[in-house]
């Protein structure tokens, strides 16, 4: 079975090579490299360019992740598909435990993987903290929109699947492309997990450099609101092409979401903060509402996560700022001694 590693990368010169050097040292010997450029304004293409006939070069114009992701799947052969950021990377024998573990019928197999600081340190956590499989992630996408999977380059795909669902529209997906890829996923078929970490996700902030989010400073709260809307309707219109019926409205938070839209009301800047102000989904009733209908938390970690809400919602500004900050040292889970 061919398995295709699609790298999309934008002005990732100092990590790139990481990447495909992590998909050309895997231990399973029929793998295909196909790096995207989406118009780097670094040295990146010298950098894959050292790669030469060993990976399959796209070399296109600036025009955002969901345009990299059509067309180096567009332009692969894979049966299987593994969407790889650039600045993440795959452990050697990744590509081996998929193949190995992949059944018939399956749309997505998904796995952790490691957090690790921008220089590769390991943080000690991965993520996500929880794994949704099949029956339970439909039912999570069909109530919520979003189910408990790993960022883009903790997933490998069906091909059959992903022609169900791509092209996607580039210029609704020219960031947060593996939204579409990942949320659609239980919809068309088998959501399966391997719960070891096979690679590593970097983290380009230290989680104790005092910011909001990850590899975003506070003004990318906005930008994190709009991809969250942006999944929402896509998930619906998704789900309704697959003639599986989503609960409409969507309970609108899944606890993560519910985070970012605290932390929006809070300390977003005046026009996002006046805007979650008219949005009856970001008022605090509908948020603590959402945080104790998901289904697969613990009442223990419903009452923490509505006890921070509480807390960055109604502290003084310093405080609370202090508190929010913690999300981002407690994500992921601790790996396992």
């Amino acid at each position: 079975m061919l398995v295709s590693i699609v790298i999309n990368n934008y002005n990732y010169g100092n990590f790139v090579a990481q990447a495909i050097e992590s998909a050309l040292a895997q231990t399973y010997p029929a793998v295909e490299v196909v790096v995207v450029d989406d118009g780097s304004r670094d040295d990146s293409l010298a950098v894959i360019s050292r790669y030469g006939d060993r990976v399959l070069v796209i070399a296109k114009a600036n025009g955002g992740q969901g345009s990299a992701y059509n067309i180096g799947f567009l332009r692969s052969h894979g049966e299987l598909v593994i969407f790889l950021d650039a600045d993440d990377w795959l452990y050697p024998q990744a590509v081996q435990q998929i193949v190995v573990a992949w059944r018939p019928g399956m749309s997505k197999l998904q796995f952790r993987l490691d957090m690790v600081g921008r220089q590769g340190q390991p943080f000690g956590r991965w993520l996500p903290r929880d794994l949704h499989d099949s029956e339970q992630a439909q039912r999570l996408v069909c109530e919520f929109g979003t189910y408990g999977t790993p960022p883009g380059s903790g997933n490998a795909f069906s091909a059959a699947y992903l022609r169900q669902v791509m092209p996607m529209d580039e210029g609704a997906w020219r960031i947060g492309a593996d939204s579409v890829t990942v949320l659609l996923a239980p919809a068309h078929g088998r959501v399966e997990s391997i719960q070891t970490a096979l690679g590593a996700y970097r983290i380009h902030r230290d989680p104790n450099d005092g910011a909001l989010l990850y590899n975003n400073s506070i003004s990318g709260l906005g930008a994190e609101y709009e991809r969250l809307l942006a999944a929402k309707h896509m998930v619906v219109e998704g789900l309704e092409r697959a003639h599986l019926e989503p609960r409409l409205p969507l309970l609108y938070l899944a606890p993560w979401e519910a985070r970012i839209l605290v932390m929006g009301r809070r300390f977003g800047d005046a026009a996002l903060r006046q805007r979650l102000a008219a949005e009856p989904q970001a008022r605090l009733p509908f948020i603590l509402r959402s945080i104790w209908a998901w289904p697969v938390s613990s009442v223990w970690r419903k009452l923490l996560l509505t006890g921070w809400v509480l807390a960055v919602c109604g502290l003084p500004a310093p405080m609370a700022l202090r508190l929010a900050r913690l999300h981002r040292r407690a994500s992921g889970q601790p790996v396992p001694a």
